[in-house]
Order: C-alpha cells, then sequence, then structure tokens
C-alpha cells in the first residue's frame, strides 16, 4: 500500500468515525486521545458544546488527534469539505463546525458555513506552532473558537483572545515569545512563514467559492418573466378555446386532448396561487411559462396544414428558463442518479467540475430560506418540469380536486 493510499485511508476512517458520532450528538471526541485528556479539559470542552447549543445554533465539534499531514492545504480542504457537507446535511441556515487537535497543542480549524460555503471568521484563522511546539491548550482552544464563531453567526464582536503562557514549566525557552514579541497573548495572530501563503491561497479560495455561489442562497428574482415573457398576457390568451385539429387524425386528437390537458392545469394553477405573477415563489412564474410555452406548441400544431411536425418543448431540470438544446443528462441529486433534461449551459459547466445555477425558491410558504424547486414536494418538484412526467399532468394531480385521467392511469 502506498504512503498517499494509506494517508487517504486514514482520513476516510477519521471521517467515518466522526460522522458516526455526529449523527447522534454535536460532540465527537477520538479515543485515541480520550485517555489523554485530563478531566479539567474533557469538562471544558463540553462546557463550551453545551453553552454553543444553548445559543440555538446548530455546532459540530471534533476533537481528533494530531495527523502526519502532507500540507495545510490537504487539511484545510478536508475539513472545509467535510463541513460543508454537514451543514447540508443539518438543513439549517447557518452551521457552525470545529475540528481541533487535542493532544499537546490544539491546532484548530473553524468554520461558519452557509449555503454559500465555508468561511473562516475574522479572529479564527489556523494558530500554527512556534519552533518550541507551543501552542494554545484545547481547554482555551475549543470555547474561544466556538465563541468567535457564536460572534460570527449572529453579527457580534468577536471575543478577545485568551491569554496564556507559551512557557513550559520545565523549559523556560521563550524564542516564541521574543520572536514575534506577543508578550504572552495574542495568539490569533500566529501564522507563521510559508503558512501564511497557504492560508491565504486556502481564504482566497473560499471568497471565491462564496462569491460563485452566492445564489444560493437568495430566492430567485432573475430572470425576471411576468413582463418580459408577457406571462399575463399569455395567461389570458390560453383560456381561449382549443382549436379543433385542420388535419384530424388519432395523432392530432390525442394532441388535442393535451391541450385541453395544459388548459386545465394553467387554470387550476392559477386558481391555487392568485399571486403567482407577485409571489416570492418563483417556481409558480417558472410554472406559469412551462404552461403557456406549451399551449402554444400545441396550438400550432394543431393548425399545421403540412410540413414536418414541430417537437415539444423541452426545459433544462436545473432551471427551467433555460431552453438552449435540452437533452437527457444523467445527473447525480440526493444520492441518486437521475436522468434528466439538462440545456447546453448547464452540461458545460458540470463537465468542467462546477456547480449550475438552479431554480432557488422557498421551502414552504412565507419562507424567506432559499432551497432547489426540487427540495419540496409539489407538482414541480415531483415532475421536475418535464422531467419526470408532462408538467400539465403533475399540476392537475396536485392543484385540481378532479384529478387528471392520464394522472389515474399511472
Amino acid at each position: 500500500m502506498t504512503e498517499t493510499t494509506s494517508y487517504a485511508r486514514a482520513q476516510q476512517q477519521l471521517r467515518d468515525r466522526i460522522r458516526g458520532t455526529w449523527a447522534q450528538q454535536p460532540l465527537y471526541i477520538d479515543e485515541i486521545i480520550r485517555p489523554g485528556l485530563t478531566e479539567n479539559q474533557i469538562t471544558a470542552i463540553r462546557q463550551a458544546s453545551q453553552e454553543t447549543e444553548d445559543t440555538g445554533l446548530t455546532h459540530f465539534l471534533a476533537i481528533i488527534p494530531g495527523l502526519r499531514v502532507r500540507g495545510y492545504g490537504d487539511w484545510a480542504k478536508f475539513t472545509s469539505e467535510f463541513a460543508f457537507d454537514m451543514h447540508e446535511a443539518s438543513g439549517q441556515k447557518q452551521t457552525l463546525v470545529l475540528f481541533s487537535e487535542g493532544e499537546t497543542s490544539a491546532r484548530s480549524f473553524a468554520y461558519l458555513v452557509t449555503d454559500n460555503g465555508p468561511v473562516v471568521p475574522t479572529g479564527a484563522p489556523e494558530l500554527m506552532k512556534s519552533s518550541s511546539d507551543d501552542f494554545i491548550p484545547v481547554e482555551l482552544a475549543v470555547p474561544y473558537y466556538l465563541q468567535v464563531l457564536v460572534a460570527a453567526a449572529k453579527g457580534t464582536e468577536p471575543p478577545q483572545a485568551p491569554d496564556f503562557d507559551t512557557r513550559d514549566v520545565g523549559d523556560r525557552n521563550e524564542d516564541y515569545i521574543e520572536r514575534f514579541g506577543l508578550d504572552n497573548s495574542d495568539p490569533d495572530t500566529l501564522v507563521f512563514g510559508a503558512t501564511t501563503v497557504a492560508a491565504l491561497g486556502a481564504a482566497l479560495w473560499l471568497l471565491r467559492r462564496r462569491n460563485r455561489y452566492s445564489w444560493r442562497t437568495e430566492l430567485t428574482t432573475k430572470p425576471e418573466l411576468v413582463a418580459s415573457r408577457n406571462l399575463k398576457k399569455a395567461v389570458a390568451e390560453a383560456a381561449a378555446p382549443i382549436p379543433e385539429p385542420v388535419r384530424p387524425d388519432d395523432e392530432t386528437w390525442a394532441l388535442y386532448d393535451r391541450g385541453r390537458r395544459i388548459q386545465d392545469a394553467l387554470a387550476a394553477l392559477t386558481a391555487a396561487h392568485p399571486d403567482w405573477a407577485e409571489s416570492a415563489d418563483f417556481a409558480h412564474r417558472n410554472g406559469v411559462f412551462v404552461l403557456v410555452t406549451l399551449d402554444r406548441w400545441v396550438r400550432r400544431q394543431l393548425r399545421r396544414r403540412s410540413g414536418r411536425a414541430e417537437d415539444e418543448p423541452r426545459f433544462c431540470f436545473l432551471f427551467p428558463h433555460h431552453r438552449k438544446v435540452v437533452e437527457d443528462h444523467v445527473l447525480k441529486q440526493s444520492g441518486r442518479s437521475l436522468t434528466v433534461g439538462l440545456c447546453a449551459d448547464c452540461r458545460e459547466e458540470l463537465a468542467a467540475g462546477h456547480d449550475p445555477e438552479r431554480l432557488m425558491v422557498p421551502k414552504r410558504p412565507g419562507s424567506t430560506r432559499a432551497v432547489p424547486y426540487f427540495h419540496r414536494d409539489d407538482a414541480y418538484a415531483l415532475s421536475g418540469f418535464g422531467s419526470f412526467q408532462p408538467l400539465d399532468e403533475a399540476v392537475l394531480d396536485e392543484m385540481s380536486p378532479q384529478r387528471s385521467a392520464a394522472g389515474r392511469k399511472r
């Protein structure tokens, strides 16, 4: 087994142990180092975790052994990605995550995580060792960092860094203090040498990620569909009787019936959500947009006298407004692989390893928290805006007191 493989396996084993405990409680203390912690240290850690829980904020705390890591960037990547995974699992607006070593020193990684990604708050850089291995001890590090995270989450001033004597009782070596002129205080300023560059790189990475995915925390407000697509007028026009086919045959009469279902679905949607044009819930406007687009397509086909039939419009699963060359694509969502319609732009983003923009709407009426529409259980999510079943059938099944005939057959 290579060193790289052994290291990756150790990381995964540590991750599995931590997550197994975090599924039950927010505090994890690795069994490898627990016997080496004093009662006072364990008491301080538990009290700090309880005080954080009392604030009402969701937090996860891991006290772990010191690892022989290959570099700052590798450990930062491991902890930051782990922190974001826990945030997504928590379902909260903000999540506090702290990793702290608990042997002779307490190197720590503290993250305030939102849907934009993990952020290292001001006052919580990673504390590095000096040449004499002096460090803030775990019984001071954990309460301090958790207080910093709580302050960042609430927008209040962070606490003062703890004042501690870095000198070992048996070795009065003061290289740490003399070299940096710290006078036994302000440990949160201690980022030295080459690690400064690594820390800056991690901060810039987090900042870029935060900017790139800022849409993840906001309800969708663009594109503006009501005025730009004249949706109110389109809804009124869709209420007109569906024309009988110019070239009547079984296929066109079936299309005529589909047009009636689309018309009924549009009426059911606008009746169920009369504020669809103004509501913060952008999913309703996209539903109207999809249905009026389908209505116009049906009417064109029924009026067609000759020529090749026009293919049914397709809509992007991640953002129905995206219409550029929609094709089938296998997409992993919520632990499942789904074949859905994706536009060319979203497929390109995925191929580049990026997270495409998604339709972000309220989780429930009145909520201001943004979630992808497919995290809900309404007609839009169940149909995937046409990826799983026609939207008109899903809307009638969900919103009409008379379930659609097509829906009863499923």
